[in-house]
């Protein structure tokens, strides 16, 4: 991981890869320490997509080498630890943002809901988490132009989030406290992102199916609230 941090892929490449060998000899396919392994190569293999150039040849292929690992993760994970087991859900999410990446978006819309059943039965319903998975549920409807849809799933993860950041607002105001955590301010900057995300899938909305002036009125709302937390959190510059 400190290679990676340094930006050396190829070399953290090498050194994951040995590792996975190891966990497969020593545990097998079905182990904890084997879907570790290939999450980690996964994770290399997704940063060095996103340090290539846009849609080039070298970023599809670590794409396709990162779906593989991150399957093979969520496969390993299953049948080690059950099919309701939060790493199984680590490994679908990952899957699901490749797959969004790639335009597969009804592939993609499979595996967060996946994702969603495991989190939902192991967090609960109004989990951070739970809602993360609502608002990428919700960005895939939106390029299917389901906007309805789209649209009930940034709902419900706006709802969770405005719960936490309410529910972090009453602990950071206490006497014990006295002063916003960065949990407070994590929890306020995705809900920024979900506020974000219904205000481009409005705009979208108008883009396809014609001027709407109560669309419109939406997402200008959505873009200022989103403009208000940012800026209270990160800063005006």
């Amino acid at each position: 991981m400190d290679h990676v941090q340094a930006g050396e892929y190829d070399t953290a490449l090498s050194i994951f890869q040995q590792i996975l060998y190891m966990n497969l000899a020593n545990y097998g396919k079905s182990h904890p320490a084997t879907a570790s392994s290939y999450h980690n190569l996964g994770t290399v293999h997704t940063k060095r997509a996103n340090a290539a150039p846009e849609d080039s040849i070298e970023q599809l292929n670590c794409r396709a080498a990162a779906l593989d690992c991150f399957q093979a993760a969520a496969r390993a994970a299953r049948d080690s630890l059950g099919h309701s087991h939060p790493n199984v859900a680590v490994s679908l999410v990952r899957v699901g943002f490749l797959l969004l990446q790639a335009r597969h978006y009804n592939n993609a819309i499979v595996t967060f809901q996946e994702a969603l059943r495991i989190r939902i039965a192991y967090f609960g319903p109004e989990h951070g988490l739970v809602a993360n998975l609502y608002n990428n549920l919700g960005v895939c409807s939106m390029h299917k132009g389901e906007f309805e849809q789209g649209r009930k799933y940034l709902e419900d993860a706006l709802k969770i989030q405005r719960k936490l950041v309410e529910s972090q607002e009453r602990i950071d105001s206490s006497p014990k406290q006295g002063q916003n955590s960065e949990e407070l301010s994590s929890h306020k900057l995705e809900l920024a992102d979900t506020l974000f995300n219904i205000g481009g899938l409005c705009l979208e909305w108008i883009r396809q199916q014609g001027p709407d002036a109560q669309r419109a009125v939406e997402a200008e709302m959505a873009f200022s609230e989103t403009l208000q937390i940012r800026e209270e959190v990160l800063g005006p510059t």
